[in-house]
């Protein structure tokens, strides 16, 4: 093969066979491209001014535009999800256990709706689906321009893809939790018509009235069956009002399958129904993985519990069992020992069958099941995956995927989590693993992600570099949570939720990428030392100043009860970002800050 006709991901990640032992020696002899993965880069050249001032586009100083975990406030009387209580970056979301059951199911999408959805549309059936569209006012823009020039990876190249993006109009189904308020601020910047399709006491409501948004539709969520159909009229009613769609997308976890089947039957760009399903279902993407001979660690799916014992001698110990699908992290929990794994498998088994469809997560059962019985029994499945447990650091892999190739992709580090309930703690970014690692594990990241069958938008991939190699532990089909947006952007001049944006209107993205890293971040989310009462929130006032602080926020309010790690799982209370000039001194200086909070807090 002619070496320039080379993918950029092949000549990135080309590792010879026999090396990967020491730091730097898989990149002897090879060339990287770094304008997809620059974190790859072993010799980061210096910017140009102008370059590095244009991926930038705003100033450190204001802080408040950094987007993290935290809610933004919404006036009375609207619904929010709470932070999912195990994982802030993968972003899924949590309904608030103190709604009335009528709020809850009518206001958030649930597994329910997920299960009752219609299965994808055959090749043919897609076709004429496709052939009887019209061509959306933005391709009809695009197929007018030189590709080269609109495809083009710099500054002239995305000036061109933001003229072409504004004016489409694209539709959201859910807006999430409100601390992604910033994703219908950045639709409005670029120019984008926004319509959100959601609970009728979303917080997004309010978004109209600020003209951030066009148009608000307001969506009974109470009646799963019917959801479906209801969505898909209220988009052919809005295209009367507003015109041919540009797109449709989603931000939220829970929201993929319905989003995907949508764009098959309104002829709109997207991915194939079949890879959201298979990206939420562990073992289907496990075994995804094995039919294109990638890595993947020893798993065993248990379907009753005389299986048990089979299960044991093929996966071994350590080892952690987990639900295959469409519980969150219910029932995630390690096992070192057979007498744990009946223990915990009959523990966790009695949870999914006492589980409650409350939404984006389920709320799990408890020992009175038997007088108050889930709700759930008739979508989930209590099938138990069990599989190695995987040692070694944690990282997130941020893709973006375009026409079936990896245009950007960034290595963050996720610091060791609390266990046994695999609780987030903190990340830095660029990634301090030695370069063999990172290359690794961005080639098992994107090969996954092609494996499953996208093509398409932006991945939040989760893995660990082990001591047999790079191993996945998800993939998340759409953006991550939290910090996942503001530390791609600050530290690579990438912004995720225009990228999203652009291929959900079918547009080409391929995001200009800073040769080194613009700033050295890392970030801490601070969690409860002991249970009791939270009395005060008042010590971040002091770090509100510090230039090297990017934000020191609160994530839980004076007076809530908060949950230590001896009684369970911990309760996060503030949250932290910082930088330095190195990574090193980033991280030294946020566990420093967290220390001195952790003494200042008051909790009885």
């Amino acid at each position: 093969m002619d070496k320039s006709k080379k993918s950029a991901l092949t000549a990135a990640l080309s590792v010879p066979q026999g090396q990967g032992g020491e730091v730097g020696q898989s990149d002897k002899g090879f060339e990287v491209d770094t304008s997809s993965f620059p974190c790859l880069s072993p010799n980061p050249e210096e910017m140009s001014g102008e370059i590095a001032k244009k991926l930038q586009e705003f100033s450190l100083d204001r802080k408040s535009s950094l987007a993290g975990s935290a809610p933004t406030s919404v006036l009375p009387g609207v619904t929010d999800f709470e932070l999912n209580p195990y994982s802030i970056r993968s972003g899924r979301e949590k309904v608030p256990s103190s709604l009335r059951d009528s709020k809850m199911t009518s206001n958030f999408l649930t597994e329910a709706v997920i299960g009752s959805l219609p299965k994808a549309l055959s090749l043919s059936e897609r076709e004429h689906v496709f052939s009887e569209t019209p061509l959306s006012p933005t391709l009809n823009l695009l197929s007018s321009m030189p590709k080269s020039m609109v495809s083009s990876r710099s500054l002239e190249g995305r000036k061109l893809r933001r003229h072409v993006l504004r004016g489409a109009v694209i539709v959201f189904v859910t807006a999430g939790y409100s601390g992604k308020r910033f994703v219908f601020e950045k639709a409005k910047e670029l120019g984008v018509r926004s319509v959100i399709i959601d609970g009728p006491d979303s917080w997004s409501k309010n978004l109209v009235e600020e003209n951030i948004i066009e148009k608000f539709i307001p969506l009974d969520m109470s009646d799963a069956d019917t959801v479906f159909e209801r969505a898909l009229q209220e988009i052919r009613d809005t295209k009367k009002e507003l015109g041919e769609l540009d797109g449709i997308v989603s931000f939220s976890e829970m929201a993929m399958p319905l989003v995907a089947r949508l764009a098959e039957q309104l002829g709109l760009p997207g991915n194939p129904p079949s890879a959201v399903d298979d990206a939420r279902d562990k073992h289907a993407t496990r075994r995804r993985m094995a039919e294109e001979n990638l890595p993947t660690p020893k798993n065993f799916l248990i379907e009753s519990a005389s299986q048990l014992e089979e299960a044991s001698e093929h996966v071994g110990y350590p080892s952690v069992i987990k639900p295959i699908y469409g519980a969150a992290s219910i029932g995630v929990v390690r096992v070192d020992s057979f007498e744990d794994l009946k223990k915990c498998y009959a523990k966790v088994t009695k949870e999914l069958a006492g589980a409650k469809i409350i939404a984006g997560a389920l709320q799990q059962g408890d020992d009175q099941e038997e007088t108050d019985p889930g709700n759930a029994s008739s979508w989930i499945r209590t099938t138990i995956m069990m599989e190695e447990y995987l040692d070694g650091p944690e990282v997130d892999v941020d893709v973006v995927m375009s026409e079936g190739e990896a245009v950007y992709g960034a290595v963050t580090d996720n610091w060791p989590t609390v266990e046994p309930y695999f609780l987030e703690t903190g990340s830095n970014a660029p990634s301090i693993l030695p370069l063999y690692q990172q290359k690794e594990l961005m080639e098992l990241s994107v090969k996954t992600v092609k494996a499953l069958g996208f093509v398409n938008g932006v991945f939040h991939v989760e893995g660990k570099y082990t001591s047999r190699g790079p191993r996945l532990i998800e993939v998340n089909c759409r953006m991550g949570g939290g910090p996942v947006r503001t530390m791609n952007q600050i530290v690579w001049g990438v912004d995720l939720v225009e990228e999203a944006l652009l291929c959900a209107a079918g547009l080409p993205s391929n995001p200009p990428t800073a040769s080194k890293p613009l700033i050295n971040v890392a970030e801490y989310s601070v969690n409860a030392m002991k249970s009791g009462i939270l009395k005060n929130n008042d010590h971040l006032a002091k770090f509100s100043n510090e230039k090297d602080i990017l934000y020191a926020r609160p994530l839980a309010d004076p007076g809530t009860k908060v949950v230590g790690a001896k009684d369970g799982l911990p309760t996060w209370v503030c949250e932290l970002l910082v930088t330095k000039p190195s990574v090193d001194e980033a991280i030294a200086y946020v566990k420093s800050i967290e220390q001195e909070i952790q003494s200042s807090i008051i909790i009885e």
